[in-house]
């Protein structure tokens, strides 16, 4: 899935199985993010879990940072797009979630490189997972992506991730 849509809208997709890291596993997003910026080839990355659908493949993600950019008042000095729930995601290392927390509460200069959308706008989650921002927006039918992050906190079965990939699945536009 994650190929047909990067193929629709003319992306590249970057699949890493391999640890590059020294640093441990939870630095492993980071390296490939650094090993991809390195190249020179891109103007944005966007990093997904693996828990992740994309659930409208019509919208593009170039639409949305395009959307998201016009509500800054300085789109060229923005590098980076964030979402407010990175304290949300249970599931997910501390370490990673500490080091986005203390760049955006930071007063340095770079956090003027980075801007806040609703977190529904690219990393929605359902109704089972409940992990909202203070936008309190669960994911609806025709929303670009579905997160499933700390399913296993949430959801009773065997395989709780698979169990909402499979139930959402039909849902993808």
């Amino acid at each position: 899935m994650l190929l047909d849509y990067a193929q629709l809208h003319g992306y590249d997709l970057h699949v890493d199985y391999e640890s590059h890291s020294t640093r441990g596993t939870t630095w492993l997003k980071f390296d490939m993010i650094e090993r991809l910026i390195n190249t020179s080839q891109y103007d944005w990355i966007w990093w997904i879990d693996f828990d992740t659908l994309i659930t409208n493949t019509t919208m593009s993600l170039a639409d949305i940072i395009s959307e998201s950019l016009a509500s800054s008042s300085v789109p060229d000095m923005i590098d980076f797009i964030v979402t407010d729930d990175w304290a949300k995601n249970s599931g997910k290392s501390w370490n990673d979630q500490e080091s986005m927390a203390e760049f955006l509460q930071s007063k340095t200069p770079l956090i003027e490189h980075a801007i806040r959308i609703p977190q529904w706008r690219i990393n929605a989650f359902p109704e089972e997972i409940g992990c909202y921002d203070s936008h309190k927006k669960k994911w609806e039918k025709g929303m670009f992506v579905i997160h499933f992050a700390g399913a296993w906190a949430h959801v009773v079965e065997e395989d709780p991730t698979g169990h909402l990939m499979r139930k959402y699945e039909s849902q993808i536009v």
